[in-house]
């Protein structure tokens, strides 16, 4: 045999290759690499990695908060986790101090660099230059050298989709086991989402995926958005559905917290967890502090950490819902998903579908895959049944079975799954009147109400209270409507605005500060452009009211069937945009518009 022979079948790569290898094994020799030769990987200097280091500096952290899921995956192994960039150049080095030391014999040091050109066939080079999951394992390693240990690598994209550089788990060949390519790719997966829940700007945060059961899941869709919906950054998966969305138009279909079926899927919209500062300022001379949590809503958190049950009562628009996520994203689920569902907004045909679930073929013309249903899609976080006096009984007795037992069966099937979720209820309805009424269950009513949180209607606030809640709308109305302009009110307008008494509550008066910041496009706001509300006349500061909307009401109710009205003229007669609009559902304006006697 040749000389050339012996050196071909020497980087002949073993049996039954896949052509993944088969192509880095070619691209190897045509680097010009030798397989058993001594070849030493080139090593960044020290001023040069603490610059590359930091240029990878959010990088690295968000690696860091992620060692925990890397340290329960593979507790006991001995095996490294590794970060290199986009070059190949390892940067982070964590895991089995043993193997790590015996790994600085085979250069996986931070500084080295994994590149092909420099180490032939490997984990972190190819996954690199194939942009996509690779298992090296032993001898499929180019060089000899190399062969003593096995690798799994994952790329790790930016929210951007270019590839910012590979997860790596290296171990002895002996040590490689076979859920290490999966862990490779679940930490790449969990980095990449930091990236995107982190953008710079970022208001909102869009999951998607093809059932509510994926939804914040690892490989789930996610699309960070500015509050307009301009989208800023995506993961791997969500870049998928993009070239098929309008996300502008999309942002006007959905609610936060409540799940909405697009496309072959399904999209949940929440806020990002810690929102950056604005640029724009929206001042208001009144000297008031970032609203907390009030004494009752402590108490309420308090409550819900110790997984007691917490009914929210009030007037519609008293901001019910957003009460519920400030205490989701302060409570001991926040990691959890908040899952919000409108009681009254589910069609009555469907409704036990869509809170329990169903099995495929549980009935015509349901998915050929199943839902998992709300309460299922809940697990490990927050379930929120707003208005959850529209229950039927039927769906009552079911709900009263889940939160005894702990279980929910889906339609079709007689196996019930095990549950674990914190619930939250609100209704704007007199709960204890109903139950009297015998239109809700007692037990019920009494397995839901561990705690009962009243928020108080606009009209009843301080002086401060109201101060600080328009410092916060106004911040993020104008993020919308003005963003670069300077919004201002005058003590004259804030005194005229607390003096109305807001029969629409918070909504009510988040919708007239979004005219008023438009209609002011830029200049101080004043009394002039809150033009539909009787600001400072003398109706608004206490004198006999003249219009049915400004007259004191006798009670809830009137207010109620006032603004219901007013609301349907102005969507000519549309009942499902009034009932999106109030926040209430299609059954109870039918109720209301059917009492109304005519004018």
């Amino acid at each position: 045999m040749t000389l050339n022979a012996v050196n071909n079948a020497a980087l002949t790569p073993p049996e039954q290759t896949p052509p993944l290898l088969l192509r880095s094994w070619q691209r190897s020799r045509d680097y010009g690499l030798s397989q058993h030769s001594h070849h030493a990987p080139a090593f960044l200097e020290q001023q040069a990695l603490r610059h590359t280091q930091q240029q990878y500096a959010n990088v690295l952290h968000h690696l860091n908060t992620h060692l925990p899921l890397f340290e329960q995956l593979q507790h006991g192994r001995r095996c490294r986790l590794l970060f290199a960039d986009a070059q190949g150049t390892i940067l982070f080095s964590a895991g089995d101090p043993y193997f790590g030391n015996k790994a600085q014999k085979i250069a996986l040091a931070s500084g080295a660099s994994w590149h092909e050109q420099h180490m032939g066939t490997n984990a972190i080079g190819t996954a690199l230059k194939e942009q996509s999951e690779v298992c090296i394992l032993g001898q499929q390693h180019f060089l000899a050298t190399n062969q003593g240990i096995s690798c799994s690598a994952s790329p790790v994209l930016s929210p951007n989709g270019e590839l910012l550089g590979v997860i790596d788990i290296s171990s002895e060949i002996g040590e490689h086991s076979q859920d290490m390519p999966l862990t490779a790719k679940l930490m790449a997966l969990a980095l990449e989402n930091a990236l995107v829940m982190n953008q710079a700007h970022a208001h909102w945060i869009l999951n998607l995926a093809p059932d509510a059961g994926s939804l914040q899941q690892p490989w789930s869709g996610m699309v960070a958005l500015q509050e307009n919906g301009q989208v800023l950054g995506a993961n791997r998966s969500a870049r998928q559905w993009l070239p098929e969305l309008d996300v502008p138009a999309l942002l006007n279909d959905l609610t936060q917290g409540e799940l909405t079926p697009v496309k072959q899927g399904m999209a949940l919209l929440s806020r990002k967890p810690k929102l950056n500062k604005v640029r724009h300022s929206a001042t208001i001379p009144t000297a008031c502090a970032e609203p907390v949590l009030s004494e009752h809503e402590r108490s309420a958190l308090k409550l819900m950490n110790s997984h007691i049950p917490l009914l929210i009562q009030g007037e519609t628009g008293t901001g019910k819902d957003h009460i519920v996520r400030r205490l989701h994203q302060a409570g001991s689920r926040a990691s959890g998903p908040l899952i919000a569902v409108n009681c009254g907004a589910l069609p009555c045909d469907l409704l036990e579908a869509e809170l329990f679930g169903y099995v495929p073929g549980a009935f015509t013309g349901g998915t050929k895959q199943g839902r998992p249903g709300y309460i299922r899609a809940a697990d490990k976080g927050v379930l929120f049944l707003d208005e959850i006096g529209e229950l039927p009984l039927a769906a009552q007795t079911r709900l009263l079975r889940v939160l005894q037992e702990k279980t929910v069966t889906p339609l079709g099937c007689h196996k019930p799954e095990a549950v674990d979720f914190q619930l939250v209820v609100a209704s704007h309805q007199d709960m204890t009147a109903m139950v009297e009424e015998g239109t809700f269950r007692q037990d019920l009513y009494f397995r839901i109400n561990g705690y009962t949180l009243t928020l108080p209607p606009l009209r009843d606030y301080s002086g401060r209270e109201f101060a600080a809640l328009l410092q916060q709308l106004l911040h993020t109305l104008a993020a919308t409507h003005s963003p670069s302009k300077r919004v201002t009110l005058s003590d004259k307008v804030i005194t005229a605005l607390q003096a109305y008494h807001w029969p629409g509550n918070i909504r009510q008066l988040k919708q007239q500060l979004a005219v008023a910041i438009v209609l002011a496009d830029g200049d101080p706001i004043d009394l002039r452009h809150f033009a539909a509300l009787p600001l400072g006349s003398e109706q608004t500061l206490g004198a006999e009211h003249t219009t049915a909307l400004t007259r004191a009401p006798d009670d809830l109710k009137s207010i109620t069937d006032q603004l219901i009205k007013q609301t349907l003229a102005n969507n000519n007669g549309n009942v499902s945009a009034t009932a999106r609009q109030l926040k209430m559902s299609r059954t109870t304006i039918y109720a209301r518009l059917k009492a109304i006697k005519p004018s």
